[in-house]
């Protein structure tokens, strides 16, 4: 299913890419610029001369800037992938996160803040009233959105910032890495210390590492969503005394569907970003989409990507919690 999605989101740069090799075809004849391998293999013999002439040098630009597209292209190609990933590691990550506990705030499977999506389509609210004939589960649902800030929301937000690192440059553009972003690149240095033996003696492998997760951290966004049915108890208070057996108002039902959706601004090349951001007049009158896509953020040319992935929460609470004895703690856990 994931392998469906990223080939249908690769389909149109696939036709991109092919259109943009097929052009070098007339430039090279333009150019009378038909390889031949016999030539390169006797040219580190040669002494003489050479004259370019002015077919080459005038097709020269046009050859430079279409292959440069196609590298542009394939890095896309390459983005897209890696953030459909990253939607995966984020989702997988929130039917983990949501199930266990972090803090006080945040029990299992339960969430510090939501509020109804408002785009959501088929929303259908469940009957509240004891007099309705249809009181009771029934079908339908109602679609969530997590709301951002909570412990359990930057786990899934961090999950897929390291998904993305691979894409992000490792220059320096003058970003920090956010307050929440102390435990990953913990982690990281941590992984990279164990596996990298010149760690240690070499401090550019750790500032290329803070660069790229400074870039993935700001420059990616998490949506988290869940669908809970009517047929499972309504997500409102109940006015009555808190049970731990029981069901709480914010509490995600263990077979509530969660859906993450990655959107990361990825950078693109300093050459072909720039040119590609200029808009192109259409005969139509029609707008250049490409050029709209493209942003300069912070003096770096940026194109969009998103990807969803929808997993089920794997988060089944007992109703009848089991207390037991942790061997050699000589305390209880439940």
């Amino acid at each position: 299913m994931i392998a469906a999605a990223i080939l249908q989101a690769l389909l149109p740069w696939f036709a991109v890419l092919a259109a943009a090799v097929l052009s070098l075809i007339p430039i090279c004849r333009a150019a009378q610029a038909a390889p031949d391998f016999r030539k390169l293999a006797r040219l580190h013999a040669d002494q003489g001369g050479a004259v370019q002439s002015l077919s080459f040098v005038l097709t020269l630009p046009f050859f430079v800037l279409i292959v440069l597209f196609i590298v542009q292209v394939s890095q896309i190609m390459i983005g897209t992938v890696i953030v459909h990933y990253g939607a995966y590691a984020a989702a997988r990550s929130a039917i983990v996160w949501i199930p266990a506990r972090v803090g006080p705030a945040e029990p299992e499977n339960r969430i510090s803040g939501y509020y109804l999506d408002p785009h959501a389509e088929d929303q259908l609210a469940p009957i509240m009233d004891p007099t309705d004939p249809n009181y009771g589960p029934g079908a339908g649902g109602l679609t969530f959105l997590i709301a951002p800030g909570g412990p359990k929301y930057s786990k899934i937000l961090s999950a897929a910032a390291l998904a993305v690192m691979p894409i992000c440059p490792s220059r320096d553009l003058g970003l920090s890495l956010p307050a929440n972003a102390g435990q990953p690149a913990a982690i990281l240095q941590a992984v990279y210390r164990q596996n990298v033996t010149d760690f240690d003696r070499n401090p550019g492998i750790a500032r290329r590492l803070v660069n790229k997760l400074a870039y993935a951290m700001n420059f990616t966004d998490i949506e988290v969503r869940f669908f809970h049915s009517n047929q499972d108890p309504p997500l409102m208070p109940y006015l009555l005394p808190n049970d731990p057996g029981e069901f709480y108002p914010n509490e995600l039902g263990f077979q509530d569907s969660i859906t993450v959706t990655v959107r990361h601004d990825m950078a693109m090349l300093p050459g072909p970003g720039r040119f590609l951001a200029r808009p192109l007049a259409s005969p139509g009158g029609r707008p250049d989409v490409t050029a709209q896509n493209i942003r300069n953020r912070n003096g770096i040319y940026v194109y969009p990507l998103s990807a969803s992935i929808t997993l089920g929460n794997e988060g089944e609470k007992s109703v009848v919690p089991y207390t037991f004895v942790l061997s050699g703690a000589g305390r209880l856990a439940r």
